[in-house]
């Protein structure tokens, strides 16, 4: 018998379930929830390495947003100025 009997029901609507499956990638939506529950959430002051804005530019990329694939591509050219960079990963 699982360990796990206990069961919650969660209604988002469109808008927030797309930004749940943007931030999982391809993980399962239980195990993502359950792995946000264990690790200490990120401060408000942490801000992603280069290597974790890109990986996020290149999820955003490849579901079409435009913004994401222009940035995406600069970044990886060396042209994108680093507030241009934080600015296009906060209004994903």
């Amino acid at each position: 018998m699982s360990a796990r009997e206990n069961k919650v029901k969660v209604r988002l609507n469109d808008q927030e379930l797309a930004r749940l499956d943007e931030m999982r990638g391809d993980e399962e939506r239980a195990v993502y929830m359950r792995r946000l529950l264990h690790e200490q959430p990120p401060k408000d002051t942490e801000v992603a390495t280069y290597g974790e804005a890109l990986l996020i530019l290149t999820r955003l990329a490849r579901e079409g947003r435009t913004t994401a694939a222009t940035a995406l591509g600069k970044a990886l050219r060396g042209e994108q100025p680093g507030s241009e960079l934080e600015g296009c990963l906060r209004d994903a």
